[in-house]
């Protein structure tokens, strides 16, 4: 679990692990420079519970958070796990199970309730289950939630790791990699409760990681040896189709965000301009 600043959000996080109904397993946190007081509570649990082991990143960002808990973990399999997010008390044991059923399988997500700040349910989420159906999905984008995945630590090691090169989408990168050597399948059961938060609808959060998964995607193709995909348009689809999404939920603020960004791109022809003001138009109704 990477932890920087989480604030009143970790006692809840850490109790939704210690509480497992499987629980024989190592707790490793990364403090990646906490300067609110999360780091005491974080070995105050160490001090009391000997499964939670509390350590400093050698490097600021998720990536070197990521990769050091990864290198020091003596178990065969890790779970992601966010600072402010709460895991279900049967998550590890579901896919543990999962995992023995399936050795073809390295990584298994699963669905998700999206929470507020005061832990009301604000929607369901629900992914693609077959490990096909994500693998063509992942051409479109990101389909598997990162801090719902339990993965194989071989594989992961095989694999190289998180990558600094692509911010904000180091899992996704992670798993176009992944998909070329390995199965990953999304549980249908909602394994976690996802805390959203204001400035995850940043435009400017948004523009930067959709230019990531673009820059993720051409060097998946590079290596496959596809057709490169042009970054602005394809920000531009990928923005126009976030924004869909975000209708669809009632989400006007995201909706606003990702046509912003969609109309940041550059020139489009006539028919993408009147889909960009169809899609503000029923933003403004959302």
């Amino acid at each position: 679990m990477p932890m920087r600043d989480p604030g009143v959000f970790l006692n809840a996080a850490i109790e939704s692990i210690l509480t497992q109904t499987f629980a024989d397993f190592e707790f490793i946190i990364v403090d990646d420079g906490s300067r609110d007081g999360s780091r005491r509570l974080a070995d105050a649990y160490a001090a009391t519970d000997p499964r939670v082991l509390v350590l400093s990143s050698p490097g600021k960002g998720i990536v070197p958070v990521l990769n050091h808990g990864i290198g020091q973990a003596r178990g065969n399999v890790i779970a992601r796990m966010d600072a402010d997010d709460i895991a279900l008390p049967h998550r590890f044991a579901t896919q543990l199970a999962a995992l023995a059923s399936r050795p073809e399988v390295s990584v298994v997500g699963s669905n998700y309730t999206a929470i507020d700040i005061q832990g009301r349910t604000v929607r369901d989420i629900a992914l693609p289950a077959a490990s096909e159906e994500i693998r063509e999905r992942l051409s479109a984008g990101n389909c598997i939630a990162h801090p719902t995945v339990m993965m194989r630590r071989d594989a992961v090691l095989a694999a190289g790791l998180y990558r600094a090169d692509f911010p904000l989408c180091e899992d996704y990168d992670l798993w176009l990699r992944l998909s070329e050597t390995t199965d990953m399948i999304n549980l249908p059961e909602t394994l976690l409760l996802y805390r959203l938060h204001p400035a995850q609808a940043t435009a400017t959060g948004l523009e930067q990681r959709l230019r990531s998964e673009v820059e993720a995607m051409n060097d998946a193709l590079r290596r496959r040896g596809g057709v490169l995909r042009p970054v602005a348009s394809e920000i531009r689809h990928r923005a126009m189709a976030a924004a869909r999404g975000a209708i669809g939920e009632g989400r006007r603020s995201d909706a606003f965000a990702a046509l912003r960004v969609a109309a940041g791109q550059g020139a489009t022809g006539p028919v993408g301009a009147l889909q960009w003001m169809r899609l503000m138009w029923k933003a403004t109704l959302a």
